[in-house]
Parts: structure tokens; sequence; C-alpha cells
């Protein structure tokens, strides 16, 4: 029995080795020569995805394996001499993080690990998304942003303004940003602040309430003794050119609401705003173009929330009315009259909620010198009274501006004495323009029907010089004829717009004396803006943000600045000096 046991354990100890001597021969024959060496431990892969190589040098074909979907891996290539060839296909990233996977090589019982790194997406959340019922009175509101990226802002009206302190943002993470909202002076309207960061792209939109109608209770009367002194905006939205850039096309400036601000900062009650319409129509058609009504209404908004008077018309444009008296058959005249309705039709009911700050003016400066040109200018401006009155709402008593014959005060005192009718009591105003003389106003170089002047009131006069201006059209004169516009319309009813007026600006120094004639500048603007308010006129100055002598300019737009202080000074000096006869 002994025996026995013994030759059991024998062949026990005599299995157990011949076991665990098959193991070692295979554990051997895998981990021969099983160094591996790898093109790269380490991959750092853009946010868009891209495929890399990566090689492996080993006894034997390696097991690969992604601890990541979104990382995949095949072999394209092996060599007798142990070269193995893998794409690396990363996707690209949709979140926001950064992210890790983790490649493993074996071989064997030997591993090695590639690390590969992925940027972050890009990442753009804004909230709120949309802010409605924003108060006519306009608001201050918040947008909070999370990116992981530098991001723009785009707004796309000029009622919206970035007000946030940058000093406080982060290029990444969360910030908050501050945008104000101005006052809404008319309709309804919606703004929209855009964010960008590359390819992504977040907006908010903005809906702010339409300002309480306030029905118009003011007549022409109680408009007048407010409005004075008034400016041009000169050169600017009537100017020739089609689109957005007709604004720039004669200066430079595009107007903002800063110039604005600073126009009745200076004094100004009453900005004139000369406009074109018939070059504006959308192509056959008389509409009028939808981006260039709400560019007019922009700037009519600028002025209203400063409390400014208003006066916008139809001024030369392209001279498709205001130089067609030649031709005063009815059929004539009925066809450019339909024409005349489609334009004020159109502006009156854009403009219906606006109260008694805004004035229409149907022309500006039309050459009718005869009767019966006249007679034609009298229909035509019916048919601008009666467009806007038909819109009813506030345009049913908006007081309304219509020009004598050229504007001029000697062919309006003569042939203007019949004017259009208006259905609406006290609501009419009468214009003319004033550049007397003209060798002082606007000559810039001698002619042979007379000699450009350089000194105005007899104070300023240079003894024997030929550039003086005659005693004839100096003071008396302009008061002369100030008092026949009163005379003739004031004490019938119709207050008086002197809608442009203003003489050069010169540079004399060469051959004359630029202290006299900056003199004679400001007593020139001080005589009409007393004359006119003494006779219940309203003086608009003509401004062409021309910032080079010889020129009109008051103001230079471009850094808010007083461009001709002699003018200005005349102005203010003018105004204060008169006094309203009504």
């Amino acid at each position: 029995m002994k025996i026995t046991k013994l030759i059991y354990l024998l062949l026990a100890v005599a299995v157990s080795l011949g076991l665990t001597a098959c193991s070692g021969s295979d554990d051997d024959e895998g981990s021969s020569g099983s160094d591996i060496v790898l093109s790269a431990t380490e991959m750092t892969i853009a946010k868009g995805g891209e495929t890399r190589t990566l090689s492996v040098r080993a006894a034997k074909e390696p097991t690969i394996k992604s601890d990541q979907s979104w990382v995949t891996v095949t072999l394209t290539n092996s060599t007798a001499g142990g070269t193995y060839t893998y794409s690396v296909v990363v996707d690209a990233n949709s979140e926001t993080d950064e992210r890790v996977a983790t490649l493993t090589i074996t071989v064997g019982s030997q591993s090695e690990i590639v690390t590969i790194t992925q940027t972050a997406a890009d990442g753009l959340v804004v909230s709120p998304t949309e802010y409605n019922d924003v108060p006519a009175a306009g608001q201050d509101i918040t947008v909070e942003l999370t990116s992981n990226g530098e991001y723009s802002i785009d707004i796309d009206v000029e009622w919206i303004t970035n007000t946030t302190d940058e000093s406080t943002i982060t290029s990444s993470g969360t910030n908050v940003l501050t945008f104000n909202v101005a006052t809404n002076v008319s309709e309804a309207r919606t703004g929209i602040i855009t964010f960008t960061l590359n390819d992504l792209t977040q907006t908010v939109t903005v809906n702010q309430l339409a300002a309480d109608v306030t029905e118009i209770t003011a007549d022409a009367w109680d408009i007048a003794k407010a409005m004075y002194p008034g400016w041009n905006l000169g050169n600017t939205l009537e100017a020739s050119g089609t689109g957005l850039a007709a604004e720039t096309s004669w200066q430079s400036t595009k107007t903002t609401q800063a110039i604005i601000d600073y126009i009745a900062s200076l004094g100004f009650k009453s900005v004139r705003i000369p406009c074109s319409w018939y070059s504006h129509f959308d192509s056959g058609t008389t509409t009028i173009n939808s981006e260039w009504m709400a560019r007019v209404k922009e700037v009519v908004d600028y002025c209203i929330v400063n409390d400014l008077y208003v006066v916008l018309n139809d001024h030369y444009d392209l001279g498709w009315i205001e130089n067609s008296f030649s031709n005063v058959s009815s059929s004539y005249v009925s066809a450019k009259s339909d024409t005349l309705k489609a334009i004020w039709t159109q502006v009156a009911k854009t403009f219906v909620n606006y109260d008694e700050h805004l004035l229409f003016a149907g022309l500006n400066e039309p050459a009718a010198s005869t009767s019966s040109q006249v007679t034609a200018l009298v229909t035509y401006e019916q048919a601008f009274i009666d467009a806007v009155r038909a819109t009813g709402g506030n345009n049913a008593l908006r007081t309304l501006v219509v020009q004598g014959p050229v504007t001029d005060i000697d062919n309006t005192y003569n042939l203007f004495n019949a004017l259009p009718t208006d259905a609406a009591a006290d609501r009419l105003m009468v214009e003319v323009h004033y550049y007397s003389p003209w060798q002082f106003c606007g000559l810039e170089e001698d002619a042979s029907w007379g000699v450009m002047q350089y000194y105005f009131s007899s104070t300023n006069h240079v003894s024997g010089s030929t550039r003086n201006v005659s005693s004839s059209y100096e003071e008396s004169y302009i008061s002369s004829q100030f008092a026949k516009m009163k005379s003739k319309f004031a004490d019938a009813g119709y207050p008086i717009i002197l809608g442009e007026y203003g003489c050069l600006w010169r540079n004399v120094s060469s051959d004359g004396d630029q202290s006299k004639h900056n003199a004679s500048v400001k007593a020139f603007h001080k005589a009409v803006n007393m004359y006119a308010v003494n006779n219940g006129m309203i003086p608009f100055v003509w401004d062409t943000n021309y910032a080079a002598q010889p020129s009109m300019t008051v103001v230079q737009r471009n850094n808010c600045s007083v461009y001709n202080q002699y003018a200005m000074d005349g102005i203010l000096e003018g105004v204060s000096a008169a006094s309203w006869p009504y």
C-alpha cells in the first residue's frame, strides 16, 4: 500500500512538471522580441477632427484598442521587418470641452499607450434670446453670454447700443453684457443683436412697444413760436444717387444720433431735412424703397427724441417736379400730381402716429415764375395736402408747409395770391428762402454781371473797396423783405418758414480784410434771424458740412464742433435780440 501511494505521488509530480514546462514554452514564444516602438505617444487633434498615421514596430502584429468611440484605428500597411502602419481617425468634437482618448497597443504581455487630446468645439450660448414688450420710453437690457473663445457683436439698428464695460469682459467663460434701448417715438419696432464665434451664431431679438399716440392739438401758430432757430441737414438725404449710399455722396458724414444731439445742444429748436423720394423708387414703380424709408425715419427719430421740430420735404429730387413748369398742360400736371400723391401717401402713412413736432413740406424751390406756372404749382400743392390728409390719424391735423414760387420773396409776394385749400384750420405755413445779395451770399468768383462781395453792414465796410455790399441790400432791405411776408401771409394767418438762408464764409486774407469779413458773416446771420423772428418767420440756416472755405458750413459733423463760430454767434445773438410778434 505504501509503495502504491509513492508511485502515485511520483506520477503527480511528473505531470505537474510537464504542465509547467508546456505553459512556459508558450509564454516564451509570445514575448520573444516583443519590445514595442511607437512613432508617437501623444497626439493633439483640432476640434474639426482629422486623420493621423501611427507606426508601430513590433515582433508581431499588435492589437490596438481605443477607449473612446470617436477614435477609430485601422491597419493600412505592414512590412516583413515588423513595422505596422495604422490610420487613426478622430471625429469632429461637438462638445464645448476638451476631450481625451487613450489607445492601448499590446503585443503579448507588453503594452504601450498613445494619448489623444482633442480641442474643444466652439461654444456660444446666450440668454435670454428674446426681449418682448420693451417700453417705448426705452430701458437697459442684459444678456448673459457663455463662450469658450472671442466673439463679435453686431447690432442691426442704431437705437440699440452696447453699453457693456469692456474692462469686465473675459475672452471665455460667462459674461453679463448690457445694452441700451433708446426711446421709441413711433410704431413698434424690432432690432436684432447678433453674437458670432467663428462658425457659431446666436441672436437676441428686441421687440419694443410703439410710442403712445398723442393727438395733435397744437396749430401752426402754437408750433411756430417754438421752432426758431432752425438748422438744415443739407447735402445729405437729398443728395443724388440711389440706395443708402446717396446719404454720403455729397458730403462724407453719415448722420448719427450724436450729431443731432449736438445740434440740439447748440440751441437749435428745429431741423429741416431736405429729402429725395422720386429717385428712390423701386425700379419701374412709384413705391419708395423700404430701406430708404427706414433710413429717413431713423434720422427723423434722432431729432424727435431731442424734442426738436422737424420739417421733412421733397427736395430737388432730380428736378422731377421742381423743374417741370415749362409744361403746364392739364394732362401733364395731372400725371405729376398723381406721382406726388403716391410719394406723400407713403411718407404720411409711415409717420402717421408722430405728433406736432413733425411737419411735412411738399416741395422745395418750385421753378414757377408766371401766373400759369403758379396755377400748376397750387395744383401740385393741393395734391400734397389732400394726400396727407387722406391718411388720417395725426396727419389729419399735422401742420403742412407750402412753397411760394421759386421760394423767392418777391415772386411769392407778387404771384402767390391763391393758396391751396385745407380742411384743417390753421395748419398751413408758407415757405420762402433768402440768399440776397447773391454776390455776398453765394458768388464764388467774379462775374461779368457782378463781383464777389465780402463786407456786409456799414460798420464792416472797407473804405474804397469794390467788395462792400450795397447799403440797398443790407439790414434795412432784409427787414423790408421780411415785412412783406408778414403783411401778406403771417398777418393773414400763415406763419412763414424761412427754409434756407446763408452766406459764404471766405478766406479773403490775400485780397481783403479777414476780420471785417468775419464780422460781416456774423452781422448777416444776426440780421436774418432777428428780422425773421420779428416778422413771424422761422429761420433755418443752410449747412453743407463742407469744412473748407468758401462754404456755408456752420457745424462740422464728423467731430461735432462749430466750424463757423461767426455764423453761430450771429444766429444766437439775432434770436436773442428778436421779439415774436404774435
